[in-house]
């Protein structure tokens, strides 16, 4: 998590329907590569029109998209999450005279195949394509004391720390914690945190079949509805998007 860019998700979708998307907000970044078909975009109020052979960079906001049922639609899709903002525009188009448009899909391909990029190396190479200018610089490297963290969350992710005891567990003050964190991480100790457990409830809804409500107890929240607005919150949707409700 210390990377400047960090891998979300990515995923070849094909379907021959009408689809609407409701509005929806998304706090990562979106390479999308439409292989054929077409479709509409609203991205924080701006709207704009994809279709076959259209390749480019969705920015965050509140997403919206509506397909139509006229052509049958296929794309590629490489989700990210960056540490810098990469452009002030809801989406910059890769347009077909673009010499290294081809070598561009070939990443994204890529990533999709390896189903992820956990260095980042690829996604750093895919946004210079877009980018020339941009300087996609390695972090670095993690604290030792922010690595214990690291590892004592991962290996319990189930367990919501007190940041007291995370502090105990690195020998530090909670001031110089929450400043290293800021530091290195760019967010607090309680943010890394909600993250970790978070992403570790969407594995368990997505991979091992849990329910919201079974991934609400084994977290140890009071309610369905405490956890659904965390993750929420954490995570840009309702957990029920990654599992139907329990």
């Amino acid at each position: 998590m210390g990377d400047s860019l960090r891998y979300i998700a990515s995923n070849q979708v094909r379907f021959h329907q009408e689809l609407h998307l409701r509005p929806r907000r998304i706090n990562h970044y979106r390479f999308l590569f439409v292989e054929s078909g077409c479709g509409e975009f609203q991205i924080s109020g701006e709207e704009f029109a994809v279709q076959s052979s259209w390749l480019g960079l969705l920015s965050p906001g509140l997403r919206e998209n509506r397909y139509s049922k006229r052509k049958p639609v296929s794309y590629l899709f490489v989700e990210f999450q960056s540490s810098e903002r990469l452009t002030d525009q809801r989406a910059v188009e890769f347009r077909e005279q673009e010499p290294q448009r081809s070598a561009l899909i070939g990443l994204l391909k890529t990533i999709h195949v390896q189903r992820g990029d956990p260095d980042g190396c690829l996604l750093a190479a895919a946004v210079r394509l877009m980018f020339p200018e941009a300087e996609i610089t390695d972090s670095p490297p993690l604290d030792e004391r922010l690595q214990i963290i690291k590892r004592l969350i991962e290996a319990a992710p189930d367990q919501n720390y007190r940041i007291s005891e995370l502090a105990e567990a690195a020998g530090l003050s909670e001031p110089h914690l929450r400043r290293l964190f800021r530091t290195q991480l760019g967010m607090s100790p309680k943010q890394f945190l909600r993250r970790a457990r978070m992403e570790f409830a969407q594995r368990l809804m997505q991979h091992e079949g849990l329910r919201v409500g079974e991934a609400a107890h084994l977290l140890g929240f009071a309610s369905v509805f405490q956890f659904s607005a965390q993750y929420r919150q954490v995570m840009g949707h309702p957990p029920s998007d990654d599992r139907g409700t329990g």
